[in-house]
């Protein structure tokens, strides 16, 4: 039921969000997002138009360094239905890319931080707004 409730969430975000073409200035309509394979990995590069980055409010953060590892913002941390947990790193302008972390607790801030045992170093920049919009797009979802 929970990942019914998820799939339907993630299918609307995605559809309102990031899924219709959008007219460029030449009349031409325009891909939101572009899904690139990276080589040599199972994730996906997504490469937002500036509108689509408007319209879902992506919005950026850096890892923090923590005692035994780092911290993030909780908001930012993907579960996907494998029960493995991600955060999107910024790999260029608008380009992203999913990192697997693993999650060692949650606390902090009234329960607003999550601290990780393993991912992407201190000082990386991660997505802490539009997470689940980018996995949707990355997905395919809404195509």
């Amino acid at each position: 039921m929970r990942s019914r409730l998820i799939a339907t969430v993630l299918f609307v975000l995605v559809a309102a969000g990031c899924s219709a073409a959008v007219s460029a200035k030449d009349g031409a309509t325009e891909r939101p997002a572009l899904v690139e394979a990276i080589a040599g990995k199972s994730v996906k590069s997504v490469t937002l138009t500036e509108l689509a980055v408007k319209r879902v409010g992506v919005e950026t953060t850096t890892i923090a360094a923590a005692p035994g590892g780092t911290v993030v913002p909780y908001q930012a941390v993907l579960y996907t239905p494998d029960g493995n947990t991600w955060v999107y790193t910024a790999t260029g302008p608008r380009q992203y890319a999913r990192e697997q972390v693993t999650v060692a607790t949650v606390g902090g801030n009234a329960g607003t931080d999550a601290f990780l045992s393993a991912g992407p170093a201190a000082g990386t920049t991660i997505v802490k707004i539009g997470v689940i919009e980018l996995y949707g797009a990355e997905l395919g979802v809404g195509k």
